[in-house]
């Protein structure tokens, strides 16, 4: 066994730790990361800064959670690609929220719905009803699922749609309307961005008249290579506090560029 006759740099060995500790849990609050190394929290959180600094972990801003950075391109799976896009997607949030101020969410299709893998409402100056990580989200009646439905690829869409046809839920029941699908794409296409369905109140399956968070949401798709989608990111605000004409004025224009670096980043680790 190779014993070297030199001194170990404690100072990395606890970074080393606290690294580990991240990666083994696959994501921990900074009070979880405190129980695990034992570390003084002045101490731990200089070396979350550092590691974070470095891209070998990020903060995701939902829970406040460190998570392990993305591994090199060389071991990347599929599997990684949500962690990845949330990894991208959360400073290009905390910039987007600081110039707007209202909250925004991010979303990945999983099968033929929409799951929020990503938000910002916890630090938002306006306080919104917040959705946990893994949160289902409509995808014939909410902002960010008609955006994904209006700009993914073509087959992709058939395979949603023909899946939507299929179900028996009361959410997915406009999926069996085709003059509604059909107009829907078109005018989402045609404005670049998805709004909520009129009567869509934020519960997956009952009308706004059963269950309503007040809210409306407007949200662009997260353009990847070949016509790819990422993911879709929104703007949601309160109902009546701004018109969504003046959403729209102030907000679709810093919400796109958000959408657009975080779609460059992705492409960039490619």
């Amino acid at each position: 066994m190779w014993d070297p006759k030199v001194k170990t740099i404690a100072a990395l060995d606890r970074g080393l730790a606290v690294l580990d500790a991240v990666r083994r849990t696959g994501g921990a609050s900074l009070h979880a990361l405190h129980d695990e190394t034992g570390l003084p929290k002045a101490t731990l959180l200089r070396i979350l800064v550092t590691l974070e600094r470095r891209t070998l972990i990020w903060r995701r801003i939902a829970d406040g959670h460190y998570c392990p950075g993305s591994p090199p391109p060389t071991s990347r799976r599929q599997s990684d690609a949500t962690d990845r896009l949330a990894q991208f997607a959360a400073p290009e949030l905390d910039r987007l929220q600081a110039e707007i101020l209202w909250p925004s969410d991010l979303a990945i299709r999983r099968g033929n719905a929409m799951v929020l893998c990503e938000t910002n409402r916890a630090e938002s100056y306006f306080t919104i009803r917040r959705d946990n990580i893994g949160f289902q989200v409509n995808m014939l009646r909410s902002a960010v699922g008609q955006a994904y439905l209006a700009f993914c690829p073509q087959k992709e869409r058939e395979m949603i749609l023909a899946a939507l046809r299929r179900s028996r839920r009361d959410g997915d029941a406009l999926a069996r309307d085709p003059a509604y699908v059909s107009k829907s794409i078109e005018r989402t296409r045609q404005r670049g961005y998805g709004v909520r369905e009129q009567g869509f109140g934020g519960d997956y399956d009952k009308p706004r008249t059963e269950a309503d968070d007040r809210l409306e949401a407007l949200a662009v798709p997260i353009m990847g290579d070949k016509g790819r989608v990422h993911g879709c990111v929104n703007i949601v605000w309160i109902r009546g506090v701004r018109t969504p004409e003046q959403i729209v004025a102030q907000c679709l224009e810093p919400l796109r560029r958000t959408a657009d670096a975080i779609g460059q980043a992705m492409s960039a680790r490619r």
